[in-house]
């Protein structure tokens, strides 16, 4: 090995990691709503555009997730270097995301349930479900980009064995 050169790799995003940026999401959604309801501030309406955002990231991720795979896996192309980490890192990034604004929604729409009663936190309750779907197609799609990334075994060229029991070639 030259000396230098920088080793190492990168392993998936685990499920700890996934995990924790769903409870934050879902502890800081939370107690946003929390904080802003016992100060008598109103709150927030949930915007349908950020919603259609995160649904076009979580398309395009996929879709870059979909090219990528093909080319490495399928047809086991080079792919630069820089090029290969920064769709790695987009793919951890979209993953980690995603989960915690899956959890901020989840937590948003479990506050405004208890106050279903009016027209506006039951319209909270549905817009953060739809919110939900989307964060949570975002994080799949960024796991989905991750592993693409993974670099292939060797190929297998041929399936047979050097050596076949019983044939000519064997005979001693």
């Amino acid at each position: 090995m030259a000396a230098g050169r920088p080793t190492g790799s990168v392993a998936p995003t685990g499920w700890q990691a996934i995990g924790v940026a769903l409870v934050a999401g879902a502890g800081l959604g939370w107690s946003l709503f929390t904080a802003l309801d016992a100060f008598g501030a109103p709150l927030p309406q949930l915007p349908l555009a950020v919603t259609l955002l995160i649904a076009v990231l979580a398309a395009l991720i996929g879709a870059q997730a979909a090219v990528t795979h093909r080319a490495i896996q399928v047809r086991r192309e080079f792919i630069a270097p820089r090029r290969a980490v920064a769709l790695l890192v987009l793919g951890k990034a979209a993953l980690l995301t995603g989960a915690g604004l899956a959890g901020a929604y989840i937590a948003i729409a479990a506050y405004s349930w208890s106050r279903q009663d009016a027209a506006l936190p039951r319209e909270r309750v549905i817009s953060s479900g739809v919110a939900v779907v989307a964060s949570i197609a975002l994080a799949a799609a960024g796991a989905f980009l991750e592993r693409s990334c993974k670099i292939p075994g060797p190929p297998n060229e041929d399936a047979t064995p050097p050596t076949i029991p019983g044939s000519a070639d064997n005979a001693e």
